[in-house]
């Protein structure tokens, strides 16, 4: 029997077990590409624990978060840095949350910015214990300390526990969601103005969700802009059936003017719900993403919405792939990753083949058909929850040379996550 999984897996998906629906799917099993596991955490002498979200390449090295562990186990910003020949990859935790003003359990990733700048936020900690948004300098000199300033602590009225981090815009302005809080206490979107010179950053509510039937309520995803500077994301529910929405926000057309709020689609259950990941823009402009609950006979899907044609006209959706919990795995909870000619790279939390729901994940791939509608998903690898990771909860990030990242939440040799190398 599996253990149950992290509370934020279990809230999502009692109403998805009764919606049955058909469509297509195309399933290609291979896994002939190898996984190489980078590092094990193993959450003793300071190490991090669990991590939740992806990493990111940063100059050869990958950094990211651990939602625990650490010096004070309030969690962990590390680095890990490639072999120079032969030799295992090297593992720095370059920050360990205290826990207190400075934050805690951080379920977020982190995005860079130019300078050496990490930004990311925590779930919980601050000021008013809420969460924050923090950033972590590079230090000048080599093998110096890295120096985190929070640079906003949620209050509650302007948003709360932000599960995502926030997305740096060319402007240098942060954009994030904050899962609950807001005027109505249902969710906000935020905007974090840097300093001109010196000071502080200025915060900024752009939106408040509302929840009902014509709204969304609580943010759990990151943010994705296109090049008009508009927003895009989703909501885990809400919606005309309360299961969330995909929504777009459009900046004001003149200074002082609010922020427009758009719902591009309530999700009914039948072409998914439950959208805990974000979005990403494709090329076409359309958007790709994926759900954890609530199609067809699964109850998870990859979706893609095509705008219209018209400005205001209705955007079209097509389901990709319906997760079935078996061979093709379960839940999807991370936003897909472009590869080469239109391919999508993502992972499964569970699932895989002969687990059902019991099983620890697998990586995908799908691919865009020639002709026709129908995408074809190959399983590139499943996770067997021991030595090589289980429960893949982070995006699949590109590093070069055909090699992806990702991170597992548990598995490996301590149990507490991994972070894998993976040549699709």
């Amino acid at each position: 029997m599996r253990q149950s999984k992290s509370i934020a897996h279990v809230r999502m998906l009692s109403l998805a077990c009764a919606l049955v629906a058909p469509f297509s799917m195309s399933l290609s099993w291979a896994q002939t590409p190898a996984l190489t596991t980078l590092y094990n955490f193993t959450g003793q002498g300071g190490d991090g624990a669990s991590p939740y979200a992806g990493v990111i390449p940063v100059n050869g090295s990958l950094y990211g978060t651990t939602a625990y562990g650490g010096t004070f186990g309030a969690g962990t910003v590390f680095q890990l840095t490639p072999p120079i020949s032969g030799s295992a990859w090297t593992e720095t935790v370059i920050y360990s949350f205290t826990g207190g003003s400075d934050g805690r359990y951080p379920q977020a990733g982190v995005v860079a910015a130019p300078g050496g700048v990490l930004y990311g936020a925590t779930m919980d900690g601050g000021a008013s214990g809420m969460g924050t948004v923090f950033q972590l300098t590079a230090p000048r000199v080599s093998g110096g300390a890295w120096s985190e300033t929070v640079i906003h602590s949620f209050s509650g009225s302007d948003g709360a526990n932000p599960y995502a981090a926030p997305m740096v815009a060319p402007s240098g302005v942060l954009y994030g969601t904050a899962q609950i809080g807001g005027a109505l206490g249902y969710g906000a979107v935020y905007a974090l103005t840097p300093p001109v010179s010196g000071g502080a950053w200025t915060e900024t509510v752009l939106y408040s969700f509302a929840s009902g039937t014509g709204d969304g309520a609580y943010p759990y995803a990151s943010l994705a802009m296109d090049s008009k500077g508009n927003l895009y994301g989703t909501t885990a529910y809400g919606g005309t059936k309360a299961i969330g929405i995909l929504f777009q926000l459009a900046p004001p057309a003149k200074s002082g003017d609010p922020w427009k709020e758009t719902v591009l689609h309530s999700f009914t259950g039948y072409d998914g719900g439950f959208a805990y990941s974000g979005v990403v823009i494709g090329t076409n402009g359309s958007l790709y993403g994926t759900t954890p609950g609530g199609v067809g006979a699964g109850r998870s899907a990859a979706y893609e919405f095509t705008p219209p044609a018209k400005p205001g006209g209705v955007w079209k959706e097509t389901v990709l792939q319906t997760f079935k919990a078996s061979a093709g795995g379960g839940a999807a909870h991370t936003i897909p990753t472009f590869g080469p000619n239109g391919v999508l790279f993502g992972t499964c939390f569970n699932g895989g083949a002969g687990e059902g729901w019991g099983g620890y994940g697998v990586v995908y791939e799908l691919t865009p058909p020639a002709t026709g509608s129908t995408w074809t998903e190959t399983v590139l690898y499943t996770f067997k929850g021991t030595n090589d990771g289980g429960d893949p909860e982070g995006t699949l990030v590109p590093g070069g040379n055909g090699v992806y990242y990702g991170t597992t939440l548990r598995g490996g040799t301590s149990g507490l996550g991994t972070v894998f190398a993976i040549t699709p």
